[in-house]
Protein backbone atom coordinates (compact mmCIF):
# COMPACT_ATOMS: atom_id res chain seq x y z
CA UNK A 1 0.00 0.00 0.00
CA UNK A 2 1.38 3.39 -1.03
CA UNK A 3 2.16 5.66 1.92
CA UNK A 4 0.72 9.15 1.61
CA UNK A 5 2.78 12.18 2.71
CA UNK A 6 2.41 12.88 6.43
CA UNK A 7 0.87 16.31 5.86
CA UNK A 8 -1.85 14.76 3.65
CA UNK A 9 -2.68 12.30 6.41
CA UNK A 10 -2.83 15.08 9.01
CA UNK A 11 -5.10 17.27 6.86
CA UNK A 12 -7.39 14.32 6.19
CA UNK A 13 -7.60 13.53 9.92
CA UNK A 14 -8.58 17.15 10.70
CA UNK A 15 -11.26 17.16 8.02
CA UNK A 16 -12.68 13.81 9.13
CA UNK A 17 -13.12 15.16 12.66
CA UNK A 18 -14.60 18.45 11.36
CA UNK A 19 -17.08 16.57 9.13
CA UNK A 20 -17.92 14.01 11.81
CA UNK A 21 -17.44 11.06 9.46
CA UNK A 22 -15.13 9.58 6.84
CA UNK A 23 -17.86 9.88 4.22
CA UNK A 24 -18.51 13.54 4.99
CA UNK A 25 -14.82 14.38 4.76
CA UNK A 26 -14.54 12.44 1.51
CA UNK A 27 -17.39 14.45 -0.05
CA UNK A 28 -15.75 17.76 0.95
CA UNK A 29 -12.36 16.61 -0.37
CA UNK A 30 -13.76 15.13 -3.59
CA UNK A 31 -12.37 11.63 -2.97
CA UNK A 32 -13.72 8.18 -2.10
CA UNK A 33 -14.46 7.28 1.51
CA UNK A 34 -11.83 4.53 1.32
CA UNK A 35 -9.19 7.21 0.71
CA UNK A 36 -9.98 9.17 3.88
CA UNK A 37 -10.08 5.96 5.91
CA UNK A 38 -6.73 4.85 4.48
CA UNK A 39 -5.06 8.17 5.32
CA UNK A 40 -6.17 8.12 8.95
CA UNK A 41 -5.22 4.45 9.34
CA UNK A 42 -1.73 5.14 7.97
CA UNK A 43 -1.37 8.06 10.35
CA UNK A 44 -2.32 5.94 13.35
CA UNK A 45 0.11 3.22 12.28
CA UNK A 46 2.98 5.70 11.94
CA UNK A 47 2.22 7.31 15.30
CA UNK A 48 1.61 3.99 17.03
CA UNK A 49 -1.57 5.24 18.76
CA UNK A 50 -5.31 5.18 18.13
CA UNK A 51 -6.64 8.65 17.26
CA UNK A 52 -10.28 7.79 16.66
CA UNK A 53 -12.70 5.25 18.09
CA UNK A 54 -14.89 4.22 15.18
CA UNK A 55 -18.51 3.50 16.05
CA UNK A 56 -21.30 2.36 13.78
CA UNK A 57 -22.84 5.82 13.67
CA UNK A 58 -20.20 8.15 15.09
CA UNK A 59 -16.52 8.83 15.67
CA UNK A 60 -14.98 9.67 19.01
CA UNK A 61 -11.57 11.21 19.59
CA UNK A 62 -9.18 9.47 21.93
CA UNK A 63 -7.09 11.52 24.37
CA UNK A 64 -4.15 11.30 21.96
CA UNK A 65 -6.42 12.23 19.07
CA UNK A 66 -7.66 15.35 20.87
CA UNK A 67 -4.10 16.52 21.52
CA UNK A 68 -2.96 15.71 17.98
CA UNK A 69 -5.97 17.38 16.37
CA UNK A 70 -4.91 20.86 17.57
CA UNK A 71 -1.70 20.62 15.54
CA UNK A 72 -3.48 19.25 12.47
CA UNK A 73 -6.05 22.06 12.52
CA UNK A 74 -3.29 24.65 12.80
CA UNK A 75 -1.50 23.14 9.78
CA UNK A 76 -4.79 23.10 7.86
CA UNK A 77 -5.24 26.81 8.60
CA UNK A 78 -1.66 27.58 7.53
CA UNK A 79 -2.13 25.69 4.25
CA UNK A 80 -5.29 27.68 3.54
CA UNK A 81 -3.55 30.94 4.45
CA UNK A 82 -0.68 30.10 2.11
CA UNK A 83 -3.13 29.33 -0.70
CA UNK A 84 -5.00 32.58 -0.07
CA UNK A 85 -1.75 34.56 0.02
CA UNK A 86 -0.72 33.31 -3.40
CA UNK A 87 -4.23 33.92 -4.76
CA UNK A 88 -4.25 37.46 -3.33
CA UNK A 89 -0.89 38.25 -4.89
CA UNK A 90 -2.39 37.62 -8.32
CA UNK A 91 -5.29 40.02 -7.80
CA UNK A 92 -5.46 43.81 -8.05
CA UNK A 93 -5.04 45.86 -4.85
CA UNK A 94 -8.49 46.66 -3.49
CA UNK A 95 -10.48 46.94 -0.30
CA UNK A 96 -10.20 48.78 3.01
CA UNK A 97 -6.71 49.29 4.46
CA UNK A 98 -6.56 50.35 8.11
CA UNK A 99 -3.43 52.32 9.02
CA UNK A 100 -2.30 53.79 12.35
CA UNK A 101 0.29 56.58 12.35
CA UNK A 102 1.47 59.48 14.53
CA UNK A 103 -0.46 62.70 13.83
CA UNK A 104 2.66 64.58 12.73
CA UNK A 105 3.50 61.95 10.11
CA UNK A 106 -0.04 61.95 8.80
CA UNK A 107 -0.07 65.72 8.42
CA UNK A 108 3.47 66.04 7.07
CA UNK A 109 3.73 62.97 4.83
CA UNK A 110 0.68 60.76 4.43
CA UNK A 111 -1.84 63.49 3.58
CA UNK A 112 0.35 65.22 0.93
CA UNK A 113 0.99 61.87 -0.76
CA UNK A 114 -2.61 60.62 -0.66
CA UNK A 115 -3.77 62.17 -3.97
CA UNK A 116 -1.04 60.33 -5.88
CA UNK A 117 -1.71 57.08 -4.04
CA UNK A 118 -5.43 57.32 -4.81
CA UNK A 119 -4.72 57.96 -8.50
CA UNK A 120 -2.57 54.83 -8.65
CA UNK A 121 -4.83 52.60 -6.54
CA UNK A 122 -8.41 53.88 -6.78
CA UNK A 123 -9.86 50.61 -5.45
CA UNK A 124 -8.03 50.86 -2.10
CA UNK A 125 -10.01 52.60 0.63
CA UNK A 126 -7.58 54.06 3.18
CA UNK A 127 -8.78 54.31 6.78
CA UNK A 128 -6.07 56.26 8.64
CA UNK A 129 -6.10 56.66 12.42
CA UNK A 130 -3.93 59.38 13.99
CA UNK A 131 -2.37 58.24 17.26
CA UNK A 132 1.00 58.20 19.00
CA UNK A 133 -0.12 55.05 20.82
CA UNK A 134 1.39 51.71 19.77
CA UNK A 135 -1.82 49.99 18.69
CA UNK A 136 -2.21 46.20 18.85
CA UNK A 137 -2.52 45.33 15.16
CA UNK A 138 -4.17 41.96 15.66
CA UNK A 139 -6.51 42.90 18.51
CA UNK A 140 -7.61 46.25 17.04
CA UNK A 141 -7.88 45.19 13.42
CA UNK A 142 -5.18 47.40 11.89
CA UNK A 143 -3.41 46.18 8.77
CA UNK A 144 -0.34 48.38 9.19
CA UNK A 145 1.20 51.00 11.48
CA UNK A 146 3.81 53.68 10.89
CA UNK A 147 6.07 53.92 13.93
CA UNK A 148 9.04 55.99 14.97
CA UNK A 149 11.12 53.71 17.17
CA UNK A 150 14.61 52.40 17.82
CA UNK A 151 13.39 48.87 18.62
CA UNK A 152 10.61 47.42 16.42
CA UNK A 153 8.61 44.69 18.14
CA UNK A 154 10.13 41.29 17.25
CA UNK A 155 6.80 39.58 16.49
CA UNK A 156 6.05 42.08 13.71
CA UNK A 157 7.56 42.56 10.27
CA UNK A 158 9.26 45.98 10.26
CA UNK A 159 10.17 47.65 6.95
CA UNK A 160 12.46 50.61 7.51
CA UNK A 161 11.18 53.57 5.52
CA UNK A 162 13.62 56.29 6.55
CA UNK A 163 16.08 57.42 9.18
CA UNK A 164 14.61 60.21 11.25
CA UNK A 165 16.18 63.53 10.28
CA UNK A 166 15.48 66.34 12.69
CA UNK A 167 15.55 70.10 12.24
CA UNK A 168 16.05 72.79 14.88
CA UNK A 169 13.83 75.65 13.80
CA UNK A 170 12.01 78.78 14.91
CA UNK A 171 9.76 81.44 13.42
CA UNK A 172 11.37 84.69 12.23
CA UNK A 173 9.25 86.57 14.79
CA UNK A 174 10.82 84.59 17.66
CA UNK A 175 14.35 85.17 16.36
CA UNK A 176 13.70 88.90 15.99
CA UNK A 177 12.75 89.11 19.67
CA UNK A 178 15.30 86.71 21.17
CA UNK A 179 18.20 86.47 18.71
CA UNK A 180 19.54 83.52 16.75
CA UNK A 181 21.48 80.70 18.45
CA UNK A 182 24.76 79.86 16.70
CA UNK A 183 25.96 76.89 18.77
CA UNK A 184 24.02 74.09 20.53
CA UNK A 185 24.82 75.45 24.02
CA UNK A 186 23.19 78.76 23.00
CA UNK A 187 19.86 76.92 23.30
CA UNK A 188 20.22 77.16 27.08
CA UNK A 189 19.35 80.85 26.75
CA UNK A 190 16.17 80.18 24.74
CA UNK A 191 12.66 78.84 25.17
CA UNK A 192 12.75 75.35 23.68
CA UNK A 193 9.49 73.62 22.82
CA UNK A 194 9.87 70.02 23.96
CA UNK A 195 8.58 67.01 22.02
CA UNK A 196 8.17 63.99 24.29
CA UNK A 197 7.88 60.56 22.70
CA UNK A 198 8.94 57.01 23.66
CA UNK A 199 12.51 56.36 22.53
CA UNK A 200 13.42 60.04 22.27
CA UNK A 201 16.27 61.44 24.35
CA UNK A 202 15.26 63.80 27.15
CA UNK A 203 18.12 66.17 26.33
CA UNK A 204 19.00 66.67 22.65
CA UNK A 205 22.46 65.67 21.49
CA UNK A 206 24.12 67.44 18.58
CA UNK A 207 27.05 66.21 16.48
CA UNK A 208 29.52 68.03 14.22
CA UNK A 209 32.81 66.70 12.82
CA UNK A 210 32.90 63.92 15.42
CA UNK A 211 32.17 66.26 18.34
CA UNK A 212 29.05 65.60 20.40
CA UNK A 213 27.30 68.07 22.67
CA UNK A 214 24.53 67.15 25.15
CA UNK A 215 22.33 70.19 25.77
CA UNK A 216 20.08 70.14 28.89
CA UNK A 217 17.59 72.57 27.39
CA UNK A 218 14.85 74.28 29.35
CA UNK A 219 11.30 74.98 28.26
CA UNK A 220 7.87 75.50 29.76
CA UNK A 221 5.92 73.49 27.16
CA UNK A 222 6.13 69.77 26.40
CA UNK A 223 3.80 68.01 23.96
CA UNK A 224 3.75 64.44 22.67
CA UNK A 225 2.24 65.40 19.29
CA UNK A 226 4.49 66.96 16.67
CA UNK A 227 1.79 68.92 14.83
CA UNK A 228 0.74 71.11 17.81
CA UNK A 229 4.44 71.70 18.53
CA UNK A 230 4.90 72.90 14.95
CA UNK A 231 1.92 75.23 15.38
CA UNK A 232 3.49 76.74 18.50
CA UNK A 233 6.79 77.21 16.69
CA UNK A 234 5.00 78.93 13.79
CA UNK A 235 3.36 81.22 16.34
CA UNK A 236 6.75 82.35 17.60
CA UNK A 237 6.55 80.75 21.06
CA UNK A 238 9.97 79.12 20.94
CA UNK A 239 12.54 76.91 19.22
CA UNK A 240 11.43 73.41 18.24
CA UNK A 241 13.22 70.21 17.28
CA UNK A 242 10.96 68.55 14.71
CA UNK A 243 11.09 66.05 11.86
CA UNK A 244 12.62 67.57 8.72
CA UNK A 245 9.76 66.06 6.70
CA UNK A 246 7.19 67.89 8.81
CA UNK A 247 8.74 71.36 8.50
CA UNK A 248 10.27 71.21 5.01
CA UNK A 249 7.52 73.32 3.41
CA UNK A 250 7.59 75.83 6.29
CA UNK A 251 11.34 76.28 5.88
CA UNK A 252 11.08 76.52 2.09
CA UNK A 253 8.41 79.24 2.34
CA UNK A 254 10.14 81.16 5.12
CA UNK A 255 7.62 80.50 7.87
CA UNK A 256 10.35 78.76 9.88
CA UNK A 257 14.13 79.16 9.90
CA UNK A 258 16.51 76.20 10.31
CA UNK A 259 19.09 76.86 12.99
CA UNK A 260 22.54 75.58 13.99
CA UNK A 261 23.92 74.96 10.48
CA UNK A 262 26.53 72.20 10.43
CA UNK A 263 25.24 70.59 13.61
CA UNK A 264 23.26 67.36 13.27
CA UNK A 265 20.72 66.34 15.93
CA UNK A 266 21.49 62.74 16.97
CA UNK A 267 18.40 60.54 16.74
CA UNK A 268 18.40 56.84 17.63
CA UNK A 269 15.03 56.03 16.10
CA UNK A 270 13.84 55.49 12.52
CA UNK A 271 10.50 55.36 10.77
CA UNK A 272 9.13 51.86 10.13
CA UNK A 273 6.06 50.35 8.49
CA UNK A 274 5.10 47.41 10.71
CA UNK A 275 2.57 44.66 10.07
CA UNK A 276 1.75 41.08 11.04
CA UNK A 277 3.81 38.39 9.25
CA UNK A 278 0.81 36.90 7.46
CA UNK A 279 -0.41 40.22 5.99
CA UNK A 280 2.19 41.06 3.32
CA UNK A 281 0.46 38.77 0.84
CA UNK A 282 -2.46 41.22 0.75
CA UNK A 283 -2.10 43.32 -2.43
CA UNK A 284 -3.53 46.43 -0.75
CA UNK A 285 -0.93 46.35 2.05
CA UNK A 286 1.92 45.51 -0.29
CA UNK A 287 0.91 48.38 -2.61
CA UNK A 288 0.91 50.90 0.25
CA UNK A 289 4.26 49.78 1.69
CA UNK A 290 5.96 49.80 -1.71
CA UNK A 291 4.47 53.22 -2.43
CA UNK A 292 5.91 54.63 0.82
CA UNK A 293 9.31 53.07 0.13
CA UNK A 294 9.31 54.66 -3.32
CA UNK A 295 8.35 58.09 -1.98
CA UNK A 296 10.98 58.07 0.77
CA UNK A 297 13.65 56.89 -1.66
CA UNK A 298 12.69 59.72 -4.01
CA UNK A 299 12.86 62.21 -1.13
CA UNK A 300 16.42 61.02 -0.29
CA UNK A 301 17.72 61.67 -3.80
CA UNK A 302 19.33 65.09 -4.34
CA UNK A 303 17.22 67.36 -6.47
CA UNK A 304 18.59 68.28 -9.89
CA UNK A 305 19.84 71.83 -10.11
CA UNK A 306 17.88 74.05 -12.47
CA UNK A 307 20.01 75.61 -15.24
Amino acid sequence: MTREPRITQMLTFARVVQAGSFAGAARRMGVNTSVTSKHVTQLEQELGVRLLVRGTRSLKLTEAGTAYLRHCVRIDEEVEQARQTVADMQSAPRGRLRVSAPPGLIAGLVVPWLPEFRRRFPQIELDVSASNRFVDLAEEGFDLALRVTDAPQPHLVARKLADMRMAVCAAPSYLERHGTPREPMDLLQHEVLRFTQPGQMMSPIFEKDGERVDVPVRGGIRINHAEPLRTLALGGLGIALLSSHLVSDDVRQGRLVRLLPGWRPVVNSALYAVYLPNRYGMPKLRAFVEFLLEKFESARRPRAQKP
